[in-house]
């Protein structure tokens, strides 16, 4: 099966060269303990247990801190709170990228979550293809920029992330930090939990 990585014009080219990025995933919100659909048409922030998550996450680096320059979030709260904890360790620039913000569900926001959830088109809402190009394009970004980035997501972005870059076949662990290397030319990435 080709990746999305494989078959992306922009991605080719900027695989004449290694790269090398981190990506981490929030734990809770609201939405996920009372398991209802969110999606980029709410702006959720993190509950506790999430926001206590990701600060276990980031102090992780107290000591040890990785030399990453820009952390990347999409424009929800529960991506800025993510990585804000994070900035608060690293000390790197935080950055907003649209691209980065969770796929709109449309009428399924705010919807108790039924049997035979259709993430791929929701009524009213964003298709799966506009939304994985779109985040095509925030990973591009992502690799043009000259320092090491961090990227805060959503679990659904997480997941185009690693579909773009031929890891389709991965399962993304909320409250994880990955290191992931993209290596020169049409292989796969590697990618490990630091």
């Amino acid at each position: 099966m080709a990746s999305h990585g494989d078959l992306s014009p922009e991605l080719r080219k900027l695989r004449a060269s290694h790269h090398h990025f981190y990506l981490s995933v929030y734990t809770s919100t609201d939405a996920v303990v009372n398991q209802y659909v969110c999606g980029g048409g709410l702006d959720l922030g993190l509950n506790d247990e999430g926001i206590d998550d990701a600060r276990k996450l980031a102090r992780r680096f107290q000591k040890n801190p990785l030399k990453i320059k820009k952390i990347v979030a999409g424009p929800e709260l529960r991506t800025i709170q993510l990585a804000d904890l994070f900035h608060d360790e690293l000390r790197g620039k935080m950055l907003l990228f649209r691209e980065f913000a969770d796929q709109f569900m449309g009428d399924l926001e705010g919807k108790i979550l039924a049997p035979g959830f259709d993430e791929r088109n929701p009524p009213r809402g964003e298709t799966l293809s506009n939304f994985s190009s779109r985040v095509h394009n925030g990973l591009i970004r992502v690799l043009q920029e000259k320092d090491l980035c961090l990227i805060a997501a959503h679990p659904r972005v997480a997941r185009q992330i690693f579909k773009w870059i031929g890891l389709e076949e991965e399962k993304v662990q909320p409250g994880v930090l990955y290191a992931i290397d993209l290596p020169a030319g049409t292989g796969n990435a590697h990618y490990r939990q630091v």
